[in-house]
């Protein structure tokens, strides 16, 4: 049964952004105003002001984030080949592992955005061949790769990715969520109530999960008699009781 389209979970790091104009690093107040009056009606001038903020960088970390917030702001006016440009150009010249992972990571989200789930399985798969050492890339990294191998229909493959996110953080509900796809391809009905239930008890707040265990339950009604906490999960607030059983 198809579900993916429920559960669309490729994951970001979000901390470059296009809205993030006024956290700039290291911005005055005159800069700041300056560069909010020059957001959608001036992106000329705005796309000058970054390009001079990253030219004039002091130090390689500087040059980085103003990179990052230059990609963003090419991905918020649909200038993806200037935004993948400046990624892949970085990724020959660095030597630093971090930046590079970060990279490929960003390079894999625009790839997603555009549909290409090949090319976003090579992106996030070279950055974690690079061994990063921050949980969270390495968590993002591992179920985004887990959602490229759903949508590709290589669910084996996508359910060790989605074990392994689970492993790093299990009190995320992106990689249950996918984990439920990964397991009702296989067939495995039960084993997808079960995660994505565990997604709904992590982020009651976000819908896809419930969504999609609802519309799992629908095509089998006989969940409901094989597994009778699942009414409990799609009902329980676990924002304000995080501590009731799933079983």
């Amino acid at each position: 049964m198809e579900l993916s389209a429920y559960c669309v979970t490729c994951e970001t790091i979000p901390c470059w952004s296009y809205p993030c104009f006024n956290n700039f690093p290291d911005m005055n107040p005159t800069d700041k105003k300056t560069t909010l009056l020059a957001s959608p009606e001036e992106p000329l001038d705005t796309e000058k002001l970054l390009l001079e903020r990253m030219k004039n960088s002091s130090s390689s970390e500087d040059y980085f984030r103003w990179m990052l917030f230059v990609v963003g702001f090419y991905r918020g006016i649909n200038n993806i080949e200037a935004a993948s440009g400046l990624l892949e150009g970085f990724i020959k010249i660095t030597k630093n592992i971090e930046q590079s992972a970060h990279c490929y990571l960003a390079l894999g989200q625009i790839a997603t955005d555009e549909q290409r789930h090949e090319d976003a399985l090579k992106h996030f798969t070279n950055a974690l061949e690079l061994a990063p050492k921050k949980r969270k890339v390495i968590y993002v990294l591992q179920n985004n790769i887990a959602y490229c191998l759903n949508t590709l229909g290589r669910f084996v493959e996508g359910e060790k990715h989605c074990r392994c996110a689970i492993d790093i953080d299990w009190t995320r509900a992106s990689a249950f969520r996918n984990l439920g796809i990964s397991l009702n391809g296989q067939g495995n009905v039960l084993g997808a109530v079960w995660a994505l239930s565990e997604a709904v008890r992590a982020d009651a707040a976000d819908g896809r999960a419930a969504a999609t265990l609802t519309k799992l339950i629908a095509l089998h009604p006989s969940v409901a008699v094989q597994c009778p906490w699942v009414t409990q999960v799609l009902t329980a607030d676990f924002s304000a009781n995080p501590d009731v059983p799933l079983m």
